[in-house]
């Protein structure tokens, strides 16, 4: 992982922690999603109105 996919040295990847290693990890996906070409990074939600949010709640309710 820390050799292939992070492109960090052997003897670096040995050396770090495996927490470290972790965070890089997932750091290095949101960076990877965030900056796709072809889009496919994390959209907004939709912000809804007060009205949409009671309407939707009680319709899950009944």
């Amino acid at each position: 992982m820390a050799t292939g996919l992070l492109g960090w040295l052997p003897d670096v990847a040995w050396r770090t922690p495996i927490p470290e290693l972790l965070i890089a990890m997932d750091a290095k996906i949101e960076w990877a999603i965030a900056f796709h070409p072809f889009g496919g990074g994390k959209k907004e939600p939709e912000k809804q109105t007060p009205q949409e949010m009671r309407r939707a709640l009680r319709a899950r309710s009944t």
